[in-house]
């Protein structure tokens, strides 16, 4: 371990407290182990990574995302340190800081490769990367909207409804949970297609394999206007579609890597952080 980079989300870790405490036990304690260079940036900065053996992740669910659309494709595992509320796709909670960082610097950890989805409108040279979902829905909260979705060049159904979401299989435990869609083993080759409030009571959730492509076209609900829509990645807009308009999602080439300490496996984690309990 030669050199790790800290990404911090400065509203979460205010004054850059956790970080320069985990920087200084980083740098200390790692001339043991040769040296250790550490850098720390914040989640939205702009940072060409490349050489990084690993980066730190301080903050949410939210800081891990953000980092990982940036990360993806440059093979740097990301350890998250939760300073956030729910932190699901954080590997540590704070009491265990220093006890993860000394298993980073003795190399007593696993990469755990995750898939991305890349979508774009057809047309368009424009294209989004997102790890949890691709969200098309609504753009006026008083309607629905009528969706189709296709799966290689077959149509799987159509949908009159708030939205439809895809998910990987690292996303499937957020939005697509709340919908009402299943929960994906984080190592799973596949996505889950959950259609948003359906004006159906027999629409369900669709899992199928990464290899697919997936289409989705904006509709015509009613004769008299145009459907409108927001194209959602992870929660944040990044385009606008309408009637005849298509949405082409596939898995994208990049992946990002979580560094795993083995301690607390997904289903452990999967019961604490959304309250199921074995009885």
């Amino acid at each position: 371990m030669k050199k790790i980079c800290i990404i911090v989300n400065k509203e979460k870790d205010t004054g850059g407290t956790v970080a320069g405490v985990i920087q200084s036990y980083l740098e200390q304690t790692g001339e043991k182990y040769g040296g250790v260079e550490v850098e720390v940036v914040g989640h939205e900065d702009d940072f060409s990574y490349g050489d990084e053996d690993l980066a730190i992740v301080l903050g949410g669910d939210g800081t891990v995302i953000t980092a990982a659309k940036k990360i993806a494709g440059n093979d740097i595992p990301m350890l998250g340190i939760n300073l956030g509320t729910l932190g699901f796709l954080t590997e540590v909670e704070r009491p265990r800081i220093y006890q993860a960082l000394d298993m980073i610097l003795e190399n007593k950890y696993s990469k755990e490769s995750r898939m991305v989805l890349r979508g774009n409108i057809e047309g368009s040279d424009e294209s989004w990367l997102a790890v949890n979902e691709i969200i098309v829905s609504k753009a006026d909260m008083g309607r629905m909207i009528t969706i189709s979705v296709w799966v290689n060049d077959q149509l799987m159904d159509t949908y009159v409804a708030d939205g439809v979401l895809v998910a990987t299989p690292t996303g499937s435990t957020a939005y697509n949970l709340s919908s009402g869609g299943p929960v994906l083993s984080p190592n799973m080759e596949a996505f889950v297609i959950t259609p948003i409030c359906p004006h159906s009571l027999n629409k369900r959730s669709i899992v199928v394999s990464s290899n697919e492509n997936i289409r989705i076209q904006v509709e015509r609900t009613r004769e008299v206007y145009i459907d409108e829509a927001a194209i959602r990645c992870d929660g944040e807009v990044s385009g606008q579609a309408k009637t005849g308009d298509i949405i082409n999602i596939r898995k994208a080439d990049e992946t990002f890597e979580i560094a795993n300490l083995g301690d607390v496996g997904f289903f452990d984690k999967m019961r604490s952080k959304l309250n199921r309990t074995i009885k």
